[in-house]
């Protein structure tokens, strides 16, 4: 549940704090005062796209804060995936600052905004003024029907998802293949060519780095071997290093049995002569082995063209190398043999086919039974929205070829009146109509969805009379076993509020705030009294506010207890 909305600094929002029940929450006000201001800021904690524009003039920033409490499991679940962790309660925020950068964080962890809106989606769905264009694209269709058929068509989704991915690779390389001849024969000759190259060449890992090394040295041998001659001079020749240590060993040698501290002393002597021994024979083996440096160089430099035109030709790495010869020696056999290849490639076409089919007509199966279960319950959702004589079909063909979502193709159909043929959605209801479809669609689903919290902007656009209170009734049952948040500007709706927020804009001298209160009972008559008769509401009007309250708690808990026996 979102239990708490902070919000600063946002578009025209100083500071507001607004604490939601778990039923049905109601923001209503005049038109323009900035009722959506408030789901934008709710957006912009989702994660969503938002302009540095909407930072209040004059701030460095602005913040939208979340708090959400009583988890679902997969919630909770998903926060781990994610690497955060909660108990009860998860604090979504979003920082964004006057130069467009941003800061979101989860329970005090940064994290992205793809992170948040995976994790988000576990927890509130908003549907916004625009929704229900969405229903008037027939690709969405065969999404609604998976998703009320439940995780085993997920399942057999994903299945065909892979194994179509694979026969559309399949389905590349048989357009690939090349019918003429003559081009196969010189194919074959290149790709031989190429193979006995790399073959030939014995590429090492390593190896560029090694010849350069060696080609540094040798370069600069003559530098090399005269310092080393140097050093070796100066440990054996006349009065050098070596005839002095041995100098100063057998001096201390003759006074060692004087003071025993001496002893130390000369075993430290000792073992400097005897390294700076090894030394010397070590620096005389390196110049013993040391190459003829312009012959070495020439063939190093030759190695290192080789290595370096090979990684030109077929790869950065060696590595890159090895995988082309591999390409190259299967490329070869297909060509060499090329009929069987056709054959083999037509083969596991068909057989890729054939396992693409027979997934896609499980998946079908379990389409069509949840079909004919949604299109009751659409149909059954509908007659409670005041659409009286509706008929609601789900219309599913087989399609002569797979695709990555199976053989299906789905149409909604819909006749709204008595006598007029059946056809698709998208072409025959108004906006308003479109509105109620889409919550009547909500409303089947809301009982089976994990997600807590549904966020309703101006869902009555379009509609009055009994079809507002049709929606105040779907809308109240909705919130019984889900948290709902609905602007409104209908009264039928408003007076359904488990609790009412009223916005308002206020212009102080050149200074423009938008405030959001929880109003009291006092408020609410109020307010509806206002929605029911303007500004200069009469006693015939207070009184109107009085009965519709009224008859909406009655109805309230009618609906209710309707619910829990269902």
């Amino acid at each position: 549940m979102l239990s708490n909305v902070h919000v600063k600094n946002f578009a025209l929002i100083d500071e507001a704090d607004i604490g939601l029940d778990d039923n049905l929450n109601i923001l209503t006000g005049e038109t323009g005062a900035g009722k959506s201001i408030l789901l934008g800021a709710v957006d912009l904690a989702l994660g969503n796209r938002a302009s540095k524009d909407v930072v209040r003039q004059n701030s460095d920033f602005c913040l939208a804060e979340l708090t959400f409490n009583r988890l679902s499991p997969a919630a909770v679940e998903t926060a781990r995936e994610l690497g955060i962790e909660c108990d009860d309660e998860i604090v979504v925020s979003r920082k964004l600052m006057s130069n467009g950068k941003s800061v979101i964080r989860v329970n005090s962890e940064t994290v992205s905004a793809t992170a948040v809106r995976k994790l988000t989606g576990e927890l509130i769905d908003l549907y916004g003024q625009n929704e229900h264009i969405s229903l008037l694209h027939s690709s969405r269709y065969l999404d609604i029907i998976d998703r009320f058929a439940g995780s085993e068509t997920d399942v057999l989704k994903e299945q065909i998802r892979e194994k179509y991915r694979d026969f559309r690779l399949l389905e590349d390389e048989a357009g690939r293949m090349d019918n003429d001849p003559l081009r196969r024969a010189r194919d074959i000759d290149r790709l031989r060519l190429e193979i006995s190259e790399i073959e030939d060449s014995n590429l090492k890992e390593g190896e560029e780095e090694e010849l350069k090394a060696e080609r540094k040295k040798l370069m600069n041998a003559g530098q090399i071997s005269e310092a080393l001659n140097y050093v070796c001079g100066v440990i054996y020749d006349s009065d050098g290093c070596s005839d002095r240590i041995s100098n100063a060993i057998r001096s201390l040698s003759r006074v060692a049995d004087l003071d025993e501290s001496i002893e130390g002393y000369l075993d430290e002597l000792n073992g400097i002569d005897s390294r700076m021994s090894d030394i010397y024979r070590e620096l005389k083996d390196y110049l013993d082995v040391m190459p003829d440096s312009a012959e070495a160089l020439e063939m190093t430099e030759a190695r290192l063209e080789t290595v370096l035109r090979l990684k030109t030709k077929y790869g950065n790495t060696v590595a890159d190398v090895y995988d082309y010869l591999e390409n190259a020696r299967e490329e070869l056999g297909k060509l060499s043999d090329y009929d069987e290849y056709v054959s083999d490639l037509s083969r596991r076409l068909e057989e890729s086919e054939n396992v693409i089919m027979e997934l896609s007509r499980k998946l079908s199966g379990l389409r069509k039974r949840a079909a004919g279960e949604l299109e009751k319950k659409i149909t059954q959702a509908l007659l409670d929205l005041n659409f009286n004589q509706v008929r609601f079909c789900i219309d599913m063909v087989t399609v002569d070829s797979p695709h990555a979502d199976g053989v299906d193709s789905v149409d909604f159909l819909i006749s709204l009146n008595p006598g007029e043929e059946l056809k698709p959605l998208s072409k025959v209801a108004s906006g308003g109509e479109m509105s109620r479809i889409m919550l009547g669609i909500i409303s089947v689903f809301a009982r089976r969805e994990s997600v807590d919290t549904l966020i309703f902007d101006e869902i009555d656009a379009g509609i009055s009379g009994i079809a507002a209170s049709k929606v105040a009734d779907k809308l109240c049952a909705i919130a019984d076993t889900h948290q709902v948040i609905c602007i409104t500007h209908l009264p039928q709706i408003a007076a359904m509020a488990d609790a009412h927020f009223k916005v308002e804009k206020n212009v102080d001298g050149e200074s423009t705030l938008v405030t959001i209160s929880k109003l009291d009972s006092k408020g609410i008559r109020a307010e509806l009294a206002r929605i029911l008769g303007g500004e200069e509401s009469s006693d015939s009007v207070f009184k109107a506010a009085d009965d519709i309250k009224k008859s909406s708690s009655l109805r309230k808990k009618e609906l209710r207890k309707k619910t829990e026996k269902d």
